[in-house]
């Protein structure tokens, strides 16, 4: 009960002028662009409820033109207030609780004072280069679906191992194994971030913060970052030649490589357009902004643009292009979404998914209930105003703007009820809130998804969906059959208006049709829990969970419409990430738990665990192997692609900083950084020895990459070629024999600038 009347007024107040909703007696949806296309619902009806609103939030929306789009943006202001999570929508009392693993970040290691240059010849004869070995017995990089490449900081054809260390790309003649040697290097102005093989074609991106000193730059009015991606011709490893060189306006958000053929997603946050300046993300095309226009026998860049009817709080602009790397004559085609910026993305052969999350705030469902409680209350003088003030294009008054008038209104009517008055609206309002809840309550955090089709330059999309809760990575999705499944964490929320039992976080899995209508669901799986590592495999979905034991659940997929359960292993620790040894047995790595003295849960060591999912019902764990003590820590914890495995050399190499401590739980002594090697078969681990970069323990300058603090000793990668296993930092690339890891060849990262004497080719 409210005893005092100024405590609902208070409420109201701040019901308005957080949310990013209009409290109306008839929403008037302001988009000017009246013959903008709609590909999923029916533009003439407008949402009108809170339920409704959501629901179009994942409608999606094409503009026929790019004057509608500056209408759109010029005509309907984005919110000033960020919020800061999902998708646009204010989130404020319902609290969520987010599926991070309690991990720290990477970058305990060794290193190096010093380094030694190797003896390399002044000159080599390209007949000599043509005449390297070559293997078909290599690694690739670890990817989540074959066929579909992911980019990474090394990779190797079998011939040569293309390496990128800070702001150098690095092209290596891998064989044979004791006469390793550099045979060019490209120095950037700026660090790359990835790259990609292809043939004789290397893809190479990053950041383009050298493009601010540019004079081109400098004309733009709209200060955007901007990304890079240049392709060589290195049919002539000694002498790569560029062959593109592209700039994207926007931030590196994902890519995949099919085909000859890159697929490129770059975001656009808080994206803005103005008069005269280009309306969408420009593209550079060797030092010139291509136009939006295209014309005959005219290089052009003409996306189309998709959007929602939902309150912007910033205009996030999300670019996939279409590269085709092989023929740079080639035009980038390219659609651009005005989606989130937390955005999840997994590719098969013929589709690409984008994901983010939607939120509702608790203030929004007070303010739908209110709407009918209090308006009809009010004066029709008051009404009349609060309808002119929505009306009001948001180009003249923003959303909060309206929000404080409207709350002036409400706050001077409620002022002049008694204290009777004031409590019986709002326990009416708790009341209906309450019974709304049934109806709302798994909208508070739901999965929006779009599905995209993929056939070399061409991008079509094709349709949306959403599901409740959020994903943790790509690996919580997987498409099989035509078939797209996606598993879900219900984070944990908190409100007055829910019991305990529904404010636990639990998971779900959720099986969709080609036109992404859900056609199967399993719901409420661990409650209290959140999801930490998934996989697909075949007919099955394994997923492990958190909050004391590590919970293994096997799913069962084989009927689309009716996923189940088959079995679960519980056992300390949990897994961080899932890998397939064979169709029946599961490598985890994660972290090894255990209890303080409060009887709460503490992370300790690294924790390798192999479990035989042969018999579904009956899970078991196998074998596990645990390295170090509290705060040991190893890259793959957060990136699959410094995982190399192999089932046909039993091996399994992971890179690992170790901590030992000599009193439980507390944070241990650094012992160890570098790669642990690993003898793997169906019986277990076997720890065959370590490969350390730091020189038998000597500093290392430290480094920031891929948004982790590191050390140029650390270890990031490791490859094999033949029998030999290459170990990758920023400061060396090491070869062992593969049999009893003895040191086959220490070749150091040579560091010099260009235009100063240098044993081998540098390509600026």
């Amino acid at each position: 009960m409210i005893k005092n009347k100024k405590n609902i007024v208070l409420i109201l107040i701040v019901i308005f002028a957080l949310s990013g909703c209009t409290l109306s007696l008839k929403r008037k949806i302001p988009v000017t662009n009246q013959n903008s296309s709609e590909l999923n619902g029916n533009s003439q009806i407008e949402p009108r409820t809170l339920s409704e609103k959501l629901a179009a939030q994942s409608k999606i929306k094409k503009f026929n033109n790019y004057d509608e789009l500056k209408e759109y943006l010029e005509n309907n202001t984005a919110g000033s207030v960020s919020y800061g999570y999902g998708f646009g929508v204010a989130r404020n009392d319902i609290m969520t609780e987010k599926a991070v693993a309690p991990t720290v970040s990477p970058g305990s290691g060794f290193g190096s004072l010093g380094m030694a240059v190797s003896d390399m010849k002044a000159e080599e004869s390209a007949q000599s280069i043509n005449a390297v070995q070559s293997s078909n017995d290599y690694s690739k990089t670890n990817v989540q679906v074959e066929g579909v490449d992911e980019a990474d900081i090394i990779k190797t054809d079998g011939s040569y191992i293309y390496a990128v260390a800070k702001n150098d790309l690095y092209i290596v003649k891998a064989n044979p194994a004791d006469q390793v040697e550099i045979i060019s290097k490209i120095e950037f102005k700026v660090r790359p971030s990835d790259i990609y093989i292809n043939g004789n074609y290397l893809v190479i991106y990053g950041d383009d913060n050298a493009i601010y000193d540019d004079g081109l730059y400098k004309s733009f009015r709209r200060r955007s970052n901007f990304v890079f991606l240049k392709v060589f011709d290195i049919s002539d490893r000694k002498n790569p030649k560029q062959i593109r060189d592209l700039d994207i306006e926007g931030n590196i958000a994902d890519s995949r490589m099919i085909g000859d053929y890159v697929y490129f997603v770059t975001n656009n946050y808080n994206f803005y357009y103005i008069a005269d300046e280009p309306v969408v993300p420009r593209l550079i095309d060797n030092g010139k902004v291509l136009p939006n226009v295209c014309a005959d026998n005219v290089k052009c860049f003409a996306p189309a643009v998709y959007y929602f009817d939902m309150p912007y709080d910033s205009y996030n602009f999300t670019t996939i292009t279409a590269i085709n790397i092989k023929d740079a004559a080639a035009t980038v085609n390219g659609e651009v979404y005005i989606l989130s910026g937390n955005q999840n993305m997994y590719v098969s052969q013929n589709n690409i998914y984008i994901t983010y999350t939607k939120y509702i705030s608790e203030y929004e469902l007070r303010m739908e209930v209110m709407k009918e409680i209090v308006l009809p209350k009010l004066p029709g003088k008051d009404q009349e105003k609060i309808k002119k003030i929505e009306e009001t294009e948001n180009y003249i008054l923003s959303s909060s703007e309206k929000m404080a008038k409207i709350a002036n209104i409400i706050e001077r009517y409620l002022s002049t009820l008694n204290d009777d008055e004031q409590n019986k609206i709002e326990n009416e309002l708790a009341t209906k809130i309450k019974a709304k809840y049934q109806d709302i309550s798994k909208e508070l955090e739901k999965t929006v998804i779009h599905k995209i089709a993929i056939n070399k330059d061409k991008l079509e999309y094709k349709a949306g969906g959403e599901v409740t809760g959020s994903v943790l990575n790509q690996f919580s999705m997987d498409e099989a059959d035509g078939k797209f499944r996606i598993a879900t964490t219900k984070n944990r929320s908190w409100s007055q208006y829910m019991d305990e039992k529904e404010t636990k976080s639990y998971s779900n899995l959720y099986v969709f049709d080609e036109s992404l209508k859900v056609i199967g669901a399993l719901e409420n799986l661990a409650p209290g829990e959140r999801i930490y590592s998934v996989r697909f495999m075949q007919n099955r979905a394994y997923l492990v969970t958190f909050l004391q034991t590590d919970p293994l659940f096997v799913i069962d997929l084989s009927n689309p419409q009716n996923p189940k359960v088959l079995g679960e292993l519980k056992i300390p620790g949990f897994s961080n990430y899932l890998h397939p040894y064979d169709d029946n047995i599961l490598i985890g790595f994660g972290k090894d738990t255990g209890q303080n003295e409060w009887g709460g849960t503490v992370t300790k060591g690294l924790k390798l665990s192999l479990f035989d999912v042969s018999d579904v019902y009956k899970p078991k764990e196998i074998d596990t192997y645990i390295m170090g003590d509290m705060g040991s820590d190893s890259i793959v914890l957060n990136d699959h692609k410094a995982l190399l495995f192999s089932k046909d050399k039993n091996l399994l190499v992971i890179p690992v900083s170790i901590r030992e401590s000599t009193k439980a739980n507390e944070w241990g002594k650094l012992v160890f950084s570098g790669a642990a090697v690993f003898k793997v078969d169906k019986n277990g681990f076997e720890l065959k020895g370590k490969i350390d970069h730091s020189d038998g323990g000597r500093v290392s300058a430290e480094d920031y990459w891929g948004g982790y603090q590191y050390y140029d000793n650390t270890v990031k990668r490791s490859l094999y070629v033949d029998n030999n296993l290459y170990t990758f930092s920023n400061n060396y690339l090491k070869v062992n024999n593969l049999d009893d890891l003895q040191l086959i060849k220490n070749l150091p990262l040579e560091k010099k600038k260009a235009g100063s004497d240098s044993d081998f080719n540098i390509i600026n």
